[in-house]
């Protein structure tokens, strides 16, 4: 159990690992990602802005400010924006720095297109253009908007990064469409991904071997408490066997030797105690024994056709002096499981079916096979488990009616073995039930 707890923790602080690095890694490249973005669309904005300037086509304004911003493009301080403050006049006075400035951002990697409204490339201008990709549908959407980004791609799956403006009416060109080619830096991304990979792996891997190292210095003392007190347990029911073996056995032979009515009610309720505690600590011993997992199984082809019968006839003896109907389909089908261990299930599951189910009811016993898995199915109609309770059914000492009857008294263990007996057997058990109408029990194996 506590191995398994190991195991969450480790998981714990893996994924709590793994959500750091794939925060800290999809942070970093988002910000490189937007890095990239922006820069692209701010170079071209200032060059839409030098287009402008270069064919002596008044700037609007938001190119002036983007130009302005980079010191590229100085303009006359007298000069009067044009058309009701839309756009400034480009001036002349370029200063030597100035045009140094402009030719060292004429990047290599951007192209211009100058087009007609109709997307048509212009070719009959003055002045040097690097023609690229036309995109028609950019175009249309510069026209209701005035100028459109996007990112498409070229025919041969290069990704660019697209600006297109409308130019004022009245010039040749009518519009610009500017791009960048993105391969560069698509390819920066990549190995920027490529790198967080690797050493997420790595960051991963340590994590993990750090996280199992923790979990474990985490539970150490409890699996040193643990382990004591399987030892206790363990030497605590053989130290007790033996006396209870003696007083079983001098009860039950003073018992054939007394006379007196009273004597003899008085020894048999020892005797019933005795089997009580002979049967608590055999069920203890089983559970130390499943949860160190020192208990060993023996995994064999079963014919439940074979199997069946002398369980039922064992069963039978107890449903008939409580006046329970056993019915019974059986097919015949083979599953894996150990043999002794699978009919221990099997009593512990029926003895709580017959006991709970009263006088002239019905138990039913169904064995099948569905979707590859064995299926033993056991259903009563006895009163039921209420909703609230069916949770903690598979608990150690749990019991739904924890009054004992005047035959019986369980402890409550007798659910958490056979849980524990059906999941050591690579199997699943399933509790359906409804308060006042029945239970049904669904046992799956795998099939041989």
């Amino acid at each position: 159990m506590l191995r398994q707890l190991r195991v969450r923790l480790t998981l714990l602080y893996l994924f709590a690992s793994i959500f750091l690095s794939l925060a800290v890694g999809g942070g970093t490249y988002t910000l490189v990602n937007y890095y990239f973005r922006t820069i692209n669309d701010q170079a071209l904005w200032v060059k839409m802005g030098l287009q402008f300037a270069d064919l002596h086509i008044p700037l609007p304004v938001d190119l002036y400010e983007a130009v302005k911003k980079e010191g590229l493009v100085i303009t006359n301080s007298t000069a009067e924006p044009a058309n009701d403050d839309e756009y400034y006049e480009s001036s002349d006075d370029h200063s030597e720095e100035d045009e140094e400035g402009l030719k060292e951002n004429e990047l290599a990697d951007i192209f211009v297109n100058p087009l007609s409204q109709t997307g048509n490339l212009i070719t009959d201008i003055s002045g040097q253009y690097s023609t690229g990709v036309v995109d028609s549908a950019a175009v249309l959407a510069a026209q209701k908007n005035g100028y459109d980004f996007r990112t498409i791609k070229t025919s041969s799956g290069v990704p660019v990064r697209l600006f297109t403006y409308i130019v004022p009416a009245g010039e040749k060109v009518q519009v610009f469409q500017i791009g960048r080619y993105l391969s560069e830096q698509q390819k920066v991304l990549r190995n920027l991904l490529n790198t967080m990979i690797l050493l997420g792996g790595v960051v991963t891997l340590f994590f993990g071997l750090a996280s199992w190292l923790l979990a474990g210095r985490t539970i150490k003392p409890s699996q040193l408490a643990w382990d004591k007190q399987h030892t206790f347990i363990a030497n605590a029911s053989h130290e007790l066997r033996a006396p209870l073996t003696l007083i079983h056995a001098g009860v039950e032979l003073s018992l054939r030797k007394a006379e007196n009515p009273e004597q003899r009610e008085l020894l048999s309720d020892v005797l019933s105690d005795t089997n009580y505690m002979n049967k608590l600590i055999e069920d203890l011993l089983l559970l130390s024994r499943l949860d160190s997992g020192v208990l060993k199984l023996d995994l064999l082809p079963v014919n439940m056709a074979d199997f069946m019968p002398e369980l039922l006839r064992q069963v039978e003896r107890l449903s008939q002096t409580r006046s329970v109907l056993l019915n019974h389909e059986i097919n015949p089908i083979k599953i894996n499981a150990d043999p002794v261990r699978l009919k221990q299930v099997l009593l512990i599951i029926l003895d709580n079916a017959v006991r709970n189910t009263p006088s002239g009811g019905t138990v039913g016993i169904k064995v099948a096979s569905s979707a590859n898995k064995g299926l033993v199915e056991i259903d009563d109609n006895g009163p039921g488990i209420p909703a609230e309770m069916l949770e903690k059914v598979f608990d150690r000492f749990f019991k739904v009616d924890d009054q004992p009857s005047m035959d019986y008294r369980g402890s409550g263990l007798g659910l958490s073995i056979a849980k524990s007996l059906v999941d050591a057997q690579n199997g699943g058990i399933m509790i359906v039930s409804d308060a006042g109408k029945g239970t049904k029990v669904t046992l799956t194996f795998d099939l041989a």
